[in-house]
């Protein structure tokens, strides 16, 4: 970098003139202004870490006001803040990267990472970036989503928005198992499905929406039923399922071989403004479904969606919390919804709970 670069210097530039500078056999000093969590996705090559708030006081990491200095922080919105104050105290060749480290990464330009916080690639860090900074969740926490299996038994009202937000999380590999075809009554709810779909797999339409949402994790359609023939293998080859079916001799067929197995599985279900939750997992001293209901009731004893309707956000809002514990799960991590029936009544605007007991005569988990 020209270090005779006439003042002042730009109050922003781009991440192209940046990494050329960096290249320079006299580089800039570059300072990363982010607070600590915020490292996790990666720093750029030479950057010293000095926070926002604690810059007034580390002038000494500066180098002399006439050398040049680059800022940068997660969007650029901070650093312009700091070279302004750099500014004022006479380091007139400060300058902001514009756009932050997140423009950075998009444009492919290099990160590093600390030493041992190298097992997410670039990609992952960038693509995950607000999951890394929380820290129930961090490296380690999306390191176990990526690991995750999640089977999603229905492709309908609440397996689309549940299986959207699971995808966008990084959940590593997702089964959508549906063996039914989209149709224009679907759309009012089932969010991953659009009008030129109509007639085709429910299952298949499903997986390309989805891997186009995330590229980098593994989607497996299935354009079946689950039946007694093919529920073990279904259930077998997963870390949770989320029951999304829309039928009684599904739900209890998925509930008894999760039992077998001692896989949580994450149940939700709907009725025109209101919504259930909960999770059935005996291995962990839970009940089951049948704990609640011994006996699956006559199908058509109960009036079905297209009888009764259902408000078409209810199956998103019930499908998200359905997502919401089953990362709570991967992530091992939270209060998880079991023995407990979350109830949702939208007209009322109003959330509550009840237990759900073990029964110790259950005929399926005792």
């Amino acid at each position: 970098m020209d270090q005779n670069l006439s003042d002042p210097m730009p109050l922003g530039v781009d991440p192209a003139e940046v990494a050329t500078w960096l290249k320079e056999e006299i580089a800039p000093r570059v300072i990363d202004v982010r607070e600590s969590p915020e490292l996790v996705t990666g720093i750029l090559p030479g950057a010293i870490h000095v926070p926002l708030a604690q810059l007034p006081g580390q002038v000494t990491q500066l180098p002399d006001k006439n050398s040049p200095v680059v800022i940068y922080c997660q969007k650029g919105i901070r650093s312009v803040h700091a070279v302004e104050w750099l500014r004022e105290q006479g380091w007139y060749r400060s300058t902001s990267l514009i756009g932050g480290i997140e423009a950075w990464s998009r444009a492919d330009h290099p990160v590093v990472v600390e030493p041992g916080e190298d097992r997410l690639d670039a990609e992952d860090r960038a693509r995950y970036a607000r999951h890394l900074t929380i820290p129930e969740v961090g490296i380690e926490g999306q390191e176990r989503l990526l690991a995750g299996r999640v089977l999603i038994v229905g492709g309908g009202g609440l397996g689309s928005p549940a299986a959207l937000y699971l995808a966008a999380a990084g959940v590593g590999k997702i089964t959508i198992i549906d063996d039914d075809v989209v149709e224009v009554s679907n759309l009012q709810r089932q969010v991953l499905y659009r009008t030129d779909e109509i007639g085709q797999s429910k299952a298949l339409a499903a997986a390309k929406t989805l891997r186009s949402l995330n590229p980098t994790i593994e989607i497996e359609a299935i354009s079946q039923r689950v039946v007694d023939e093919n529920v073990a293998d279904l259930v077998a080859d997963h870390d949770v399922i989320l029951d999304g079916a829309d039928n009684f001799y599904t739900r209890f067929l998925v509930n008894d071989e999760c039992v077998k197995q001692r896989i949580p599985a994450v149940h939700g279900s709907v009725y025109r403004f209101e919504g259930q939750v909960t999770v059935f997992d005996p291995a962990h001293s839970g009940p089951c479904l049948r704990c609640l209901h011994p006996v699956a009731p006559p199908e058509g004893s109960c009036a079905s969606c297209a009888e009764a309707g259902v408000l078409g956000v209810i199956p998103g809002i019930v499908g998200t919390i359905q997502a919401t514990e089953t990362v709570k799960l991967l992530l091992r991590r939270g209060n998880i919804l079991r023995g407990r029936l979350l109830l949702i009544d939208a007209l009322a605007a109003s959330f509550r709970e009840i237990e759900i007991p073990i029964d110790p005569n259950c005929p399926c988990c005792k």
